[in-house]
């Protein structure tokens, strides 16, 4: 069952998630893979930009890959798939649609135009005209969103690239997720699943 953009979003709430854990037996940071020509680390609890509130309203993982080959590898978003454990499926939201839905902006800082009036003083009124500039909060300060996102493109061999990965929140009741990569560059095509599982679960 493939959940839109719309869907995705209509299902979740303004408050915090649950936080989610590698199901392993460690229990916390990034679990890390490895398939022929590729590393790659995903963790889940990763996001201290801004707005330090994204983790309410998208879910951001936090994907390192390594070409550890000696091709070239293509890296695209949608080489990522998101399932919950009834096996509802989520795609990946582009940066600037995340920017969108926060109803922020990329910079943190605000201008307006302004015009003011004066009391009267001899028969004149006085008024004036300048610009306001207002420094945004980390509620509506977004200007990590996109330059933190994972690259898309060629990763030469040897190289290696860090960013994140945005997800719609998942439907209210979920336990555990996984995380599918599924590099369509590769030779082998590999599959790997990454799983977390709810802190409070």
């Amino acid at each position: 069952m493939m959940v839109g953009l719309l869907g995705g979003l209509a299902l979740f709430s303004g408050c915090g998630g649950p936080t989610l854990r590698p199901a392993t037996s460690v229990g916390t940071g990034a679990i890390v893979q490895e398939a022929p020509g590729l590393r790659i680390s995903v963790e889940a609890e990763g996001w201290h930009g801004r707005p330090r509130s994204l983790p309410d309203h998208v879910l951001p993982f936090l994907v390192q890959l390594k070409n550890t080959g000696s091709a070239q590898v293509t890296i695209q978003r949608t080489d990522f798939v998101l399932l919950d454990d009834s096996n509802r499926q989520y795609v990946p939201l582009a940066p600037s649609e995340v920017v969108t839905l926060l109803g922020g902006r990329a910079s943190g800082v605000g201008v307006s135009p302004s015009v003011g009036v004066s009391g009267s003083t001899a028969g004149s009124t006085v008024f004036g005209v300048g610009l306001g500039i207002s420094l945004g909060g980390s509620g509506t300060d977004t200007r990590d969103v996109i330059p933190q996102a994972l690259p898309e493109g060629p990763l030469l061999a040897g190289a290696e690239i860090k960013g994140f990965v945005y997800f719609p929140r998942p439907a209210v009741g979920y336990k555990s997720l996984r995380l599918v990569v599924a590099p369509r560059d590769l030779p082998v095509q590999p599959r790997l699943d990454f799983e977390f599982r709810r802190a409070d679960s």
